[in-house]
């Protein structure tokens, strides 16, 4: 039967196990390639070239299949979950389809744009090339203190990159440091260190993408719900076994 195939615990196994590979060489890829390259070739693809020719499934099809596999594993079960014993696990089954639902929206409604600076610059716009040209105001004003870059030695190779950036909001400011995996939060808006760049001049460039992601509360309901609902069935479990007892 083809829903039990899709629902089987092994193709669950196999994804999650490409998403880990997927994640820690995406995050790796950044110092070297920047951002929104790696961005491209690892989370926003279905398939990438692996050494240049050996065929990878990227994160958005991986993410489809695990999404197809869970929804395939609840139908399932849905019969057995909906004994009073096993409603934590329904509760974690829902938590984590809400998880996918943020992801979907995040990736088609989040809205990506980005700043470039020289040290000294300030900017209160980002502006975003795809796929037409846009610029959105921000609710603050950014300026590059200073840029730093690290190279491997004898090489042109960045090591690793970071800005040290000043937020004014109205009267307030606050100095802040951005690199990789350490990302600036306001609000709605998280500012990401992507990359950087030289000019014919030899000054230095730092780009900042700026993320303002609507749906920013899902995953944190989604991550409440599967957290409540092992919770929830352990202490089913647990009562359950005491009364055995």
């Amino acid at each position: 039967m083809m829903i039990k195939f899709l629902g089987s615990l092994r193709i669950t196994v196999v994804c999650l196990f490409l998403l880990f590979i997927l994640t820690f060489w995406g995050t790796i890829a950044q110092v070297q390639q920047g951002l929104y390259a790696a961005q491209e070739r690892f989370f926003n693809s279905f398939f990438f070239l692996a050494a240049g020719f050996i065929p990878f499934p990227g994160a958005q099809l991986v993410l489809w299949v695990l999404f197809v596999n869970l929804i395939s594993s609840l139908v399932l079960t849905f019969k057995k979950y909906t004994q009073w014993t096993n409603i934590g696990l329904l509760i974690v089954h829902f938590g984590l389809i809400l998880y996918f639902v943020a992801a979907f929206m995040i990736f088609h409604f989040a809205q990506e744009s980005s700043v470039r600076l020289a040290e000294g610059e300030s900017m209160n716009i980002s502006v975003t090339d795809r796929p037409t040209f846009k610029q959105f105001p921000l609710p603050f004003t950014i300026r590059l203190d200073r840029f730093k870059a690290e190279f491997h030695p004898g090489t042109d190779v960045a090591k690793s990159f970071e800005s040290l950036v000043t937020i004014t909001t109205g009267p307030l400011k606050r100095q802040v440091r951005i690199y990789m995996n350490n990302p600036l939060r306001y609000k709605d808006y998280t500012v990401y260190q992507a990359s950087y760049d030289t000019d014919s001049t030899g000054k230095q460039h730092s780009t900042l993408a700026v993320v303002r992601n609507f749906a920013k509360i899902l995953p944190y309901i989604a991550c409440f719900a599967v957290f409540f609902g092992l919770a929830l069935h352990f202490l089913i479990q647990a009562l359950m076994a005491r009364t055995r007892i």
